[in-house]
């Protein structure tokens, strides 16, 4: 016996329904792209809070000037057709705000409609070296270069990279690798399906490091001291560090040095787990 397939003409009827009840919803979709550029500066002190939230856009960060903040947003309006796009474009906002030392930049949709497509708002800033971050966007990726105050990122899909950063850093992405340089930093970082790396070294206090589906390397000074929770559902955890303590092929728990004062957990759901020493 055999099913018999539908014939291809009765699903149009129902690919019409989908179509309408997408529209319904307030759904952009489109693979026509418009685009306006808009930028502003403001005048801060050395560690101003800079908070971004975007929408199917990336967020990248810098360190420039000291006392000043430079935003370009790019806004993309998205359409079957040219007139389509530059339509939509008028839909697509980015506020930019100013209250003592807090810039906020938001984009959103002011149509209220879900974005699909290529609708969206990609933000680039130059901020004082001091600076502390809040970055969110809903799909894209998200990244810091040499920022030494607090950070925090989330996405729902999208890489986050923080290059030569300090201080805290607590970051998130639904679907992503996430990489980490820095010095003296506190981590908390999480992804549902990517790898995690971290090079550098870590301050007193609890870092966890977790993946639902990707390896994770933590790379350390020679001389770290640390006490180590790591494991594997499936994979291998190993360590260029001597550990006093439990171990198999797939978790280790145990000390690194004399009184340590820096504690990492590190957990994977399917991915090898690496604790090495850096050069």
């Amino acid at each position: 016996m055999f099913t018999r397939r539908a014939p291809i003409a009765g699903l149009l009827p129902v690919l019409g329904l989908l179509i309408a009840a997408l529209a319904l919803a307030g759904c952009v979709g489109g693979n026509i792209t418009a685009e306006e550029t808009v930028t502003q500066s403001f005048q801060t002190g050395a560690a101003p809070r800079i908070v971004v939230e975007t929408f199917n856009g990336e967020i990248e960060v810098s360190a420039g000037s000291s006392g000043a903040v430079e935003v370009v947003a790019v806004k993309r309006g998205a359409g079957f057709s040219r007139a389509e796009a530059e339509d939509d474009l008028q839909n697509v906002e980015v506020s930019m705000t100013q209250s003592g030392d807090t810039i906020r930049i938001v984009a959103r949709r002011t149509d209220g409609a879900f974005a699909i497509g290529n609708s969206g708002a990609s933000i680039r800033l130059s901020v004082p070296a001091s600076a502390s971050l809040e970055l969110t966007s809903s799909n894209g990726g998200l990244t810091s270069s040499s920022v030494s105050g607090d950070v925090r990122m989330d996405t729902s899909n999208g890489r986050i990279e923080v290059r030569d950063g300090a201080g805290r850093i607590d970051v998130e992405t639904s679907n992503g690798a996430i990489d980490i340089e820095a010095a003296g930093a506190v981590v908390d970082a999480g992804t549902s399906n990517g790898r995690i790396t971290f090079s550098g070294s870590l301050a007193e206090g609890s870092q966890t490091f977790r993946t639902s589906n990707g390896a994770i390397e933590i790379t350390l000074p020679a001389d770290a001291r640390f006490r180590i929770d790591a494991s594997t559902s499936n994979g291998r955890v190993s360590s260029d560090f001597a550990v006093a303590g439990e171990a198999d092929d797939e978790s280790l728990h145990g000390v690194v040095g004399e009184n340590p004062a820096v504690s990492i957990n590190a957990s994977s759901s399917n991915g090898n787990i690496r604790i090495q020493k850096g050069r």
